[in-house]
């Protein structure tokens, strides 16, 4: 991110040509080389973005299991701009990625499997896709954006007692109409999704197709000075689960440049899926394939306020404030029970309750900005006796970042708390805090960092065991905090041209 080469996907060509090299190492065993070019002549335009990393497998707390797995991964993101006009835009887009994770036993993941030194889980997967995207500017009030994508997911994971392989084709088709006026601003729109799923081990019968075609508007609508009304409707029919008509609304109120507040709600769903948190977790041992019959889709209602102010302290201090309040009310939650034998979904009977406020405060002086936040989330199980804490949900949230930034240097600090939390069998764990620290010289080919994320070394080994015997067979416990614990990164960020520095 400190290159910002998270946003570099989305980038367009400019006229002058940029390049820029990132190369990161680390002293758990890990290297990354991180690269991204773009130039536009005349009517035609290019970005390419690409990644590669090598990770040696990594044990910090010496319990001879890999807390970060081998990891050999390649990225390449070619994209293609054509400008036939000053009203016309034109992207083709391929994105591929290539993963290999090794994890387990250090002694079979480094060759040397003897004796109770054998258990492994290697993860093996393949992305390809396209995407295609056209915009047309019919006249300064209107204009119309057309979207294409298609992808092509293989994935293989093996243990020593499980053998999951499949493969995932799906498309997203969109067009979309924009119509604006003095007062509103209106987008009509049509869509279309598939989703196919097909298991190499057919016994299960585990295959899914889905199918969704929908149809949205949406409206901005200027009320006057100090009101914008915006509200949306979409319909969605699916194939195998029904039709869902979906409204929200917001209201914005800004009497002033200092304070403004929205309030808004929605409805929104979610239809039956196989790949969830919980059966990625087991790597899908045993789970039932989804049952049409006696399957409900998940159906959301929500709503939030929130409130902005911001001023200057002292003529050299700047303030802004958000808070947050949302409710969210979770009907026909997808469950997973079960055991070994046979994990099976099915429909919570009542519903999932969450109510949170998120509080974000930003100070800046100088060359100095401090932001905090702190974030309250009860979220309720009210389908189980005595409604308790959804599991791995902590209730409290805290965070600071301390920035420096001048032309030449960019130091930060952060500290993160993160409150109790329960796991599924309601036993409560430890609070726990982290820390990291960044440092950063721009020169004039790019610049340098080093950056010491969690450099009080929390681990959750610290706190209970992370794997559980027999060592041939072991079994791993809930994750809540950090497994890898102090990381040191050092790189150097390479730009001949187009040197530009970006900041977020």
């Amino acid at each position: 991110a400190i290159a910002g080469l998270v946003n570099m996907v989305s980038k367009t060509p400019t006229e002058e040509r940029e390049l820029e090299l990132m190369l990161t190492g680390t002293q758990a065993g890990g290297q990354t080389v991180n690269a991204f070019t773009s130039n536009r002549k005349g009517k035609i335009g290019y970005t390419l973005y690409g990644s590669a990393n090598n990770q040696q497998a990594y044990d910090p707390d010496g319990d001879d299991f890999s807390n970060i797995p081998k990891t050999r991964s390649l990225a390449i993101n070619p994209k293609l701009f054509y400008y036939p006009n000053e009203r016309t835009t034109l992207q083709l887009g391929i994105q591929s990625s290539f993963d290999e994770r090794e994890g387990g036993d250090m002694s079979k993941i480094n060759d040397d499997a003897n004796g109770v030194h054998q258990f492994f889980e290697t993860n093996t997967s393949q992305r390809l896709s396209y995407t295609a995207v056209a915009d047309h500017q019919i006249n300064d009030s209107s204009s119309f954006q057309f979207k294409n994508s298609i992808g092509y997911f293989n994935r293989e994971i093996l243990t020593p007692n499980l053998l999951f392989t499949g493969q995932q084709l799906n498309s997203f088709t969109e067009l979309n109409y924009r119509l604006l006026n003095k007062k509103s601003d209106w987008i009509f729109g049509l869509n279309l999704y598939t989703d196919d799923f097909k298991e190499d081990n057919t016994s299960l019968n585990r295959d899914q197709q889905n199918l969704t075609a929908g149809a949205f508007v949406n409206n901005t609508f200027d009320l006057g000075e100090k009101f914008v009304l915006e509200s949306g409707f979409r319909v969605d029919q699916t194939r195998d689960w029904g039709a869902f008509f979906l409204p929200r609304v917001s209201l914005l109120y800004a009497p002033s440049q200092k304070f403004s507040s929205r309030i808004g709600g929605g409805l929104g769903y979610k239809t039956p899926d196989l790949f969830t948190d919980e059966t990625t977790t087991l790597n899908f041992y045993n789970v039932l394939p989804i049952d049409k019959n006696i399957l409900n889709a998940e159906r959301s209602l929500g709503g939030n306020i929130d409130f902005n102010y911001q001023t200057a302290l002292w003529d050299k201090v700047s303030l802004s404030v958000n808070q947050l309040f949302y409710l969210t009310s979770l009907q026909n939650s997808l469950l997973l029970v079960g055991d070994s034998n046979a994990y099976a979904f099915e429909n919570a009977l009542q519903p999932i309750q969450s109510i949170g406020a998120e509080t974000n405060i930003k100070l800046a002086y100088k060359d100095f900005k401090y932001f905090l936040n702190y974030a309250f989330i009860q979220t309720e199980l009210t389908y189980l006796a005595g409604s308790p804490q959804k599991p791995l949900t902590p209730m409290h949230n805290a965070g600071m970042i301390l920035m420096y930034e001048t032309e030449d240097w960019r130091v930060g600090y952060e500290l993160y708390y993160t409150g109790k939390q329960f796991l599924s069998n309601r036993t409560q764990t430890s609070d726990y805090t982290t820390m990291g620290l960044l440092v950063q010289k721009m020169t004039g080919f790019g610049s340098l960092y080093v950056n010491f994320e969690n450099f009080t070394d929390v681990r959750q080994s610290r706190f209970t065991s992370v794997v559980l015997p027999p060592h041939n067979n072991p079994t791993f416990t809930e994750l809540y905090a950090p497994t890898d614990g102090f990381i040191f990164s050092f790189g150097i960020i390479w730009r001949p041209f187009g040197s530009e520095e970006h900041h977020h």
